[in-house]
């Protein structure tokens, strides 16, 4: 069975140093590693880190 987390109220965005975030970035696509189980551990979706991953204009979130 898998784990359900219960939140009771309003949450803000979680905001991520950019240490933090090149930390996750490197590990998600280090070789051998699968992005969704890297996202689970770091409590993210696997659309943030790819959209992360992505050269853009402006800030990214994660």
């Amino acid at each position: 069975m898998g784990q359900v987390t219960v939140y009771s109220q309003v949450e803000r965005r979680r905001r991520s140093s950019d240490d933090e975030r090149l930390q996750i970035l490197g590990e998600a696509f280090s070789p051998g590693a699968v992005v969704t189980q890297v996202a689970r551990r770091h409590d993210v979706s696997a659309a943030q880190i790819y959209t992360s991953k992505r050269p853009q204009s402006r800030p990214r979130r994660l």
